[in-house]
């Protein structure tokens, strides 16, 4: 894996892509979580050539508060894309990552030849809501992200420092490491509220016809943030569309069965 940097438009915005490995160019846009290079990443990367870039406002990518709305963002991705010269190629996206990924499908769906949605923001329905990211504690956030709360992941995210700037020795490596912990899930959590925050509607249902590629629609059922009906949603509302639910697996599915999923993906693109 490799990770650069990209000026996008002329150095508006600083864009953290993380690539690899060998095979046609494949573009992965992050969840709420933010992106490093996990196994999942790893295993799609066998036969792909992953580009995955930081979203501003995540990680070290700049340039977050020229971004106001999802137009906003999806124009921006429309640029890097520009920048990387990429075309015709598959589009994966996780989480929020996939409520961007949706967009830009429908935005240009000639740009991309297959679309994957995990867990994708984006929807909203009265009888199901989503849960509220800003409102809940760490320990609900790590029993709605993960199917088994005693996995590593999970409990990472519950005991994650909680500490107040003003109590931290900034002089320790341990103060260190909370401090930039707090800022960085401040940045992320500021960013994800911008397109999340009341509640993640900005108007997909409205533009989810015009995703015309083969598509397919991943979900964990045990999914404890966006309820696992929201598959069968997106699926109907998408024209060349399937959803397929994983069992053992809630939000983080991507991680969760990482093997499956590729899998999956592999499956649809060999289409």
């Amino acid at each position: 894996m490799n990770e650069r940097s990209v000026d996008v438009r002329n150095g508006e915005f600083q864009v953290d892509v993380l690539e690899g490995d060998s095979g046609d160019p494949l573009l992965f846009l992050h969840g709420v979580a933010g992106l490093e290079w996990t196994p999942f990443l790893e295993r799609l990367s066998a036969n792909h050539t992953v580009i995955a870039p930081r979203t501003p406002g995540f990680g070290e990518s700049t340039g977050s508060e020229k971004l106001h709305d999802i137009h906003d963002l999806v124009m921006f991705y429309l640029d890097l894309l520009d920048e990387l010269e990429l075309d015709h190629l598959p589009l994966v996206g996780h989480s929020l990552g996939g409520m961007f990924a949706a967009e830009l499908a429908a935005v240009q769906p000639g740009r991309f030849t297959h679309t994957v949605l995990a867990s994708p923001f984006g929807l909203w329905d009265d009888a199901s809501p989503v849960v509220d990211l800003f409102a809940i504690s760490l320990e609900e956030l790590a029993a709605a992200m993960y199917a088994d709360a005693e996995s590593d992941a999970a409990v990472a995210i519950a005991t994650a420092p909680q500490a107040r700037m003003t109590e931290v020795d900034p002089d320790t490596e341990e103060g260190q490491a909370t401090i930039h912990y707090l800022v960085e899930r401040a940045k992320s959590m500021s960013t994800a509220a911008k397109y999340l925050w009341p509640i993640p509607n900005r108007g997909l249902s409205k533009r989810l016809h015009r995703v015309t590629q083969p598509t397919l629609i991943i979900w964990g059922e045990s999914d404890g943030i966006i309820p696992a009906s929201y598959a069968s949603q997106f699926a109907s509302a998408i024209p060349n569309a399937t959803a397929q639910l994983i069992s053992n697996a809630a939000h983080m599915v991507i991680e969760e069965q990482p093997d499956q999923v590729v899998q999956l993906i592999e499956g649809l693109l060999s289409k």
